[in-house]
């Protein structure tokens, strides 16, 4: 019988392996790019809006079917955890994609005068920036091909996108705890 450590060996190749399988690259690479043109397909829905109306006023209901389909989509990644295609926590996973969701579903569609807030509007802003910088990033390493700019944008100015799509997200839950009060 094999020691525990060898049986940690062979549970880590055995791992390796299913990581690297080419039906699972191939299933990621897939996902990673409808996600990057989805959230680029948001990302100038908002410009044009913004563009046209010369308002944040109305965007999110300009967007939202989209928003709300990709937003959803997400929830693939837990599944991803979950059968060990991908190397992270479900439950760290699970958390980020249930929050957004949460943001999505149960404020922002909820309650009317929130939809018109400029804190909605920055937290789509920066959550469009961080998925397609996230999801380019993702593509072009499963491919092997991983740009400079593409790394440089991932691991540098994703802790600004975090920093201030949670501060908006924040003051979006305030402005939903205040209205659920009355």
């Amino acid at each position: 019988m094999a020691s525990s450590e060898e049986d940690g060996v062979v549970e880590e190749k055995e791992s390796k392996k299913k990581l690297s399988s080419p039906l699972a690259t191939a299933w990621l690479t897939f996902y990673n790019i409808a996600m990057t043109a989805g959230w680029l397909v948001l990302a100038v829905a908002m410009i044009r809006f913004s563009y046209q109306k010369r308002t944040h006023k109305g965007l999110y209901r300009n967007i939202q079917k989209t928003l709300k389909f990709f937003q959803t989509f997400a929830l693939l990644e837990i599944v991803h955890c979950g059968i060990g295609i991908v190397r992270t926590s479900v439950l760290v996973t699970g958390v980020q994609v249930l929050s957004r969701i949460f943001m999505v579903w149960f404020v922002v569609h909820s309650i009317r005068p929130i939809q018109n807030e400029e804190s909605v509007v920055l937290f789509l802003v920066t959550w469009a920036l961080t998925e397609i910088t996230r999801y380019s990033y993702y593509t072009f390493n499963l491919l092997n091909h991983l740009p400079y700019f593409i790394k440089w944008a991932r691991w540098e100015k994703m802790m600004t996108y975090v920093l201030l799509c949670d501060a908006c997200e924040v003051k979006v839950c305030m402005l939903y705890a205040g209205c659920c009060s009355y």
